[in-house]
């Protein structure tokens, strides 16, 4: 649901171009471990990323990062982690709560790794929009029939609202 997602916000950036120059968009891969998922085993795509920017700098030039990871659960509920910045989180469900789709976002009971922690390692404030109460995560059920674009949607609406109240002031 995510690359879909990324995809279509891609679309909407163009349209904006003022705000597109100050967005990068990044898939990541890898995000599976090969033996037992810990921070050393698995997201190896964010944790290459994170190094390359760290390595050269550039991760001073990000002011913040959006992870969105399983957004198209028809019965969405985007948890943020424990961990996630608070100006990011605060600003996030501000959104949220301006287009009336707070009830859709929620602060999740535990942490996790995923693919904001690199990130958020490398001193980019990164918060990650999960819907990790998707039932069909790592199972045979897993299929499209289980994707509601109404839910994907809505994170990428409450994304733009945030995006553009962060970056340009509107």
């Amino acid at each position: 649901s995510s690359t879909g997602s990324l995809i279509e916000l891609s679309r909407v950036l163009a349209l904006d171009p003022a705000m597109a120059a100050q967005v990068e968009l990044v898939f990541f891969d890898g995000e599976e471990a090969v033996v037992q998922f810990t921070e050393e085993d698995g997201i190896y795509g964010s944790r290459h990323y994170a190094g390359q920017l760290r390595e050269s700098g550039r991760a001073k030039q990000f002011k913040l990062g959006i992870l969105w990871d399983m957004i198209g659960d028809r019965d969405l509920t985007i948890t943020l982690p424990p961990d996630s910045p608070a100006q990011v989180a605060k600003g996030i469900l501000k959104a949220a709560d301006a287009l009336n789709l707070r009830p859709h976002f929620r602060y999740f009971d535990r942490s996790l790794i995923d693919d904001h922690v690199p990130l958020n390692q490398a001193g980019i404030p990164t918060i990650d929009l999960i819907d990790f109460d998707y039932l069909y995560w790592h199972t045979a059920d897993d299929t499209m029939d289980k994707l509601a674009p109404e839910s994907m949607q809505k994170v990428g609406a409450v994304t733009l609202y945030y995006l553009r109240k962060e970056l340009t002031g509107k």
